[in-house]
């Protein structure tokens, strides 16, 4: 075999092994990937933030080819602190989102509207708008969209394997979050029960950044049973499975 056409041939193999170690290489933007999403679900959580403390619920409602998705947090005597919700399409890849919607505590609801098919995406009460990118998704949506790129590739159960989502929120903010695989780990419940599931972080936010880590459950289509996320120096923000 001549030496050019044995370094091709090796090249190709390598880019369809695709990556296996910490740093191999992250999904190119707008690369499509195979996702597996989950039959409908409501997950009850345990909230914390702080010394804050109530109860969560994820609702996820797919109807193919349409789906939607609902986070509520409600605190005692402040009643609902936080609603997020997550409309749009189902696709080979994953969740298409076309509207996402974040109401907080004593502050206005934002809305992002994804202009589909090509963009612009536009943010109630702003000027500024975003490009739409092949894969976004939004800052609920992501939720379930890494389950469901997790549940189709069995790779993710070894440490280091890495993934990019582009992840934008109501407030026209935008950035690549990129995932990575710590493997199985035992994490316990709220009601003192204990599992082994996956940790997954977001690896290196830019300063003020969102630090993110999930512990998705195999046996829950690898939805989270844990989630913990940081907004700049804010307290920590917790979700720990309850029932579901």
């Amino acid at each position: 075999m001549a030496p050019e056409l044995g370094r091709r041939r090796f090249l190709l193999a390598l880019a369809w092994a695709g990556p296996s170690v910490a740093g191999a290489g992250l999904p190119e933007p707008g690369r499509p990937a195979r996702a597996v999403w989950p039959p409908p679900v409501t997950l009850d959580y345990q909230v914390r933030r702080g010394l804050l403390s109530g109860q969560g619920r994820l609702v996820w409602d797919p109807r193919p080819p349409r789906y939607r998705l609902r986070l509520e947090a409600r605190v005692a005597l402040l009643g609902t602190v936080l609603t997020q919700t997550s409309t749009g399409t189902l696709e080979d890849g994953g969740l298409v989102p076309e509207r996402f919607t974040d109401e907080r505590f004593r502050r206005p609801l934002r809305v992002a509207d994804f202009q589909r098919p090509s963009g612009p995406i536009v943010f109630s009460g702003r000027q500024d708008t975003q490009p739409l990118q092949p894969g976004m998704q939004d800052r609920l949506s992501w939720m379930i969209q890494l389950p469901a790129l997790v549940q189709a590739d069995p790779g993710w159960q070894h440490s280091g394997r890495e993934l990019g989502l582009v992840v934008v929120g109501a407030r026209a903010d935008l950035d690549r979050w990129v995932f990575r695989s710590l493997g199985p780990q035992t994490v316990e419940l709220a009601d003192g029960r204990s599992l082994r599931a996956l940790h997954v972080e977001r690896l290196n936010p830019a300063s003020g950044g969102t630090q993110a880590e999930v512990w998705l459950d195999p046996a829950r289509h690898h939805l989270p049973v844990r989630a913990r996320l940081v907004e700049g120096r804010d307290e920590p923000f917790e979700l720990v499975l309850t029932r579901g």
